[in-house]
């Protein structure tokens, strides 16, 4: 008999082309993962009132199904595309927007800004928290790196990155927004992604398969000296089956991601309006808030996944080197959050990008004061109640959160 070993086995995903189709073959990807719970099937268990003259009970019996499951992982880029998509009920934008003279004539640089002469950059689809690349402009240094938007305007991008200045009116750039954006559903065009999900043991040559799954829940969590951590949820009907022998694996040799993990010190959180270069750990994640309802029918499934709102809540602890964040939280002042995470490599680094536009602070708590030598350190906490979507319009995205990867599918 052979047993099954820590390692040995992967966790395979593929959506489905609806509820009830449950997806096979081709075409799914292997989930990197280091850890979690994997996939779970519980049952209610019914107990029998009856009483009995011998003092013993009835065996009670099975009531409904349900089927869940999470699993850890580390952001790396095209990993998850589709579990983020399927997260934010969306779809993600057509890849590598990009934006010549053709639409704004001609642009120089100031030492944060690329200003056109004519058109409008919020016309040609740019919005503030995007991530662009400048090529064809005439100072090197400011090609071919990756920029973020602090501010738009028709004509004036103004970004994060320190720029060589040029007054002098170029005519052969093309800015471009690499990758694919994912905001929030727009109002009435959510879209329903079911999953059917393999976790499969080679030791056992077998595999539990989970059909009409949602992924309900998402975490990037990070800390000093760490990774890009994520955790990914996912609540089910209850549809659960064991296949083993030649049915298993289920699925058809699944694609498996080669991407490296990206490392927290390769990524940079904006909040407001400065960078935090003394950040020790940050953690964001988004709650669908699920429910698969009980119901009497004979199979004991739930007949649907429900999901709620899209609820977004963040934390963080920095070193603490000034109170402008309790001034913040005193004054309930509008924030923004953009983290961009990037590969090590050579510019143009490949990225995962966050933004959430539109939230206050929830608390500030400081660390004690100790005769031991260290650095205080302050906690940020932005509950989901605090965190909503952005309705400024304009050059803002109407979301209450953005994902922008730099890969083109």
């Amino acid at each position: 008999m052979a047993y099954a070993e820590n390692w040995n086995g992967y966790v395979a995903i593929k959506a489905q082309s609806a509820k009830g189709a449950q997806a096979s073959g081709a075409g799914a990807i292997l989930l990197p993962t280091s850890g979690g719970a994997g996939g779970q099937l519980s049952k209610t268990a019914v107990q029998s009132a009856l009483v009995r003259h011998d003092a013993q009970q009835l065996r009670g019996r099975h009531g409904s199904r349900r089927t869940s499951g999470t699993y850890s992982s580390e952001i790396g880029i095209g990993r998850t595309d589709s579990v983020w998509e399927a997260l934010m009920r969306s779809a993600w934008s057509a890849a590598n927007l990009a934006i010549t003279q053709a639409a704004m004539t001609s642009v120089t640089t100031g030492a944060n800004t690329i200003v056109a002469a004519a058109g409008s950059w919020i016309t040609e689809g740019l919005r503030v928290g995007d991530v662009i690349r400048a090529t064809g402009l005439p100072d090197a240094a400011n090609n071919g790196k990756n920029l973020r938007i602090t501010g738009l305007t028709a004509l004036t991008i103004t970004v994060a990155e320190t720029l060589v200045v040029n007054a002098v009116a170029d005519t052969g750039f093309t800015i471009t927004r690499p990758g694919r954006v994912l905001t929030n559903g727009a109002a009435g065009a959510l879209t329903r992604t079911y999953f059917t999900i393999e976790e499969y043991m080679y030791d056992l040559d077998a595999s539990e398969l989970y059909t009409d799954c949602r992924w309900s829940r998402g975490m990037i969590r990070m800390n000093a000296d760490g990774l890009l951590d994520t955790e990914f949820g996912w609540t089910g009907t209850g549809e659960m089956e064991v296949v083993n022998g030649v049915a298993a694996p289920h699925f058809t040799s699944p694609a498996d991601p080669t991407e490296i993990s990206i490392a927290a010190s390769e990524a940079v959180i904006r909040m407001g309006s400065a960078d935090v270069l003394d950040l020790t750990s940050f953690d964001f994640t988004m709650d669908l808030q699920p429910s698969a309802p009980t119901t009497v029918r004979p199979d004991k499934l739930s007949p649907d996944v429900f999901l709620g709102t899209f609820q977004a809540s963040m934390n963080m602890t920095l070193l603490l080197k000034d109170l402008q964040a309790l001034a913040d939280f005193d004054a309930e002042t509008q924030l923004s959050l953009h983290l961009l995470a990037s590969e090590n490599e050579a510019s143009p680094s490949d990225f995962f990008s966050l933004v959430v536009p539109n939230f206050t602070l929830g608390s500030f708590a400081k660390s004690a004061l100790t005769k031991a030598g260290g650095a205080r350190t302050v906690t940020l906490s932005i509950p989901a109640d605090l965190v909503g979507k952005d309705t400024r319009g304009g050059a803002f995205d109407p979301t209450t959160c953005k994902i922008q990867v730099s890969n083109a599918a």
